[in-house]
């Protein structure tokens, strides 16, 4: 079923992907969807990835699934400014975000076999 998507992201589902959310592991290997408000939609995994290390591959998904995430909650931190009001400290800063594609940007996975 090919739905319409709105264009304005608050008119979003609180249940749909919002691709504006997709984030893509560096090694193309893991893809992590959120909806809007930061709930996590999926998690895809290549075929390859099933080849790295259980300790490796959770903390790419982890890293991956805080970036996903972060980009959703700055969606919310813009509306509740937007709307005249000063976010809490507990809401995510750009700040946040760049910090997380940092370390995000800087794993590797490693394969069970040792090879790279």
């Amino acid at each position: 079923m090919n739905k319409m998507r709105p264009a304005n992201s608050a008119a979003w589902s609180m249940t749909d992907a919002n691709p504006a959310f997709d984030t893509v592991h560096p090694s193309g290997q893991i893809l992590v969807r959120s909806c809007r408000g930061g709930y996590m939609h999926s998690v895809a995994l290549s075929e390859e990835a099933m080849d790295t290390d259980a300790a490796t591959l959770a903390q790419g998904i982890l890293l991956t699934a805080d970036v996903s995430w972060l980009k959703a909650l700055l969606e919310v931190r813009q509306e509740i400014v937007a709307a005249g009001h000063t976010p809490s400290a507990e809401v995510p800063t750009p700040n946040d975000l760049d910090v997380a594609i940092e370390k995000l940007l800087a794993h590797k996975l490693r394969r069970r076999d040792g090879v790279d």
